[in-house]
């Protein structure tokens, strides 16, 4: 963690995690679905960090020192659900667990909500594989997410000007009961 150690904790967003967000999430964005969408596409962008914090769903991991080192957006999916999207970890503080801590909060949230399930949308090339949206899937499976359905994209997002090749949503839930 570039020389930070401790206690990685969660917390809801804060106007001043705003740059430092966008940074981390464009980035690594940037490299895992380089091939899915036009050059300088942002993830995050300033209104959608605005909307998210909003609204309280976007959740930032930060070290014991007050780094920010990831993030996870936490929505409601239906009326018994919780959703789950965008979650991103520093590429240097991978393997440390802090994805899996992220995901554990949103899913202990949902379970202290009463909720049933937690869904997940996991965007995928329709034509070709992809390897890194593959090791996702298996972790996702691993961790108790099952796959639904998919569904299209063009749902989500009638016109999708930045995209460069069809894609579609893997859905996938875990059951909390």
């Amino acid at each position: 963690m570039n020389g930070q150690t401790g206690e990685v904790n969660i917390r809801p967003s804060e106007p001043t995690d705003e740059q430092t967000l966008m940074k981390i999430v464009n980035e690594v964005y940037s490299q895992c679905e380089a091939h899915l969408w036009v050059a300088n596409h942002e993830r995050l962008t300033e209104e959608r960090f605005k909307t998210f914090h909003r609204k309280n769903e976007l959740l930032v991991a930060e070290t014991s020192g007050s780094v920010l080192v990831g993030c996870v957006v936490m929505s409601n999916a239906g009326c018994d659900g919780r959703g789950l999207a965008m979650l991103v970890v520093k590429p240097d503080c991978r393997g440390r667990g802090i994805g899996r801590k992220l995901v554990d909060f949103v899913i202990n949230t949902a379970r202290d909500d009463k909720c049933s399930f937690v869904r997940l949308e996991l965007l995928y090339p329709t034509h070709q594989p992809d390897p890194w949206k593959q090791a996702l899937r298996t972790w996702y499976e691993k961790i108790g997410f099952a796959f639904v359905r998919n569904e299209d994209f063009a749902l989500y997002c009638p016109t999708p000007s930045d995209i460069l090749q069809e894609v579609t949503f893997s859905i996938f839930e875990k059951p909390l009961n």
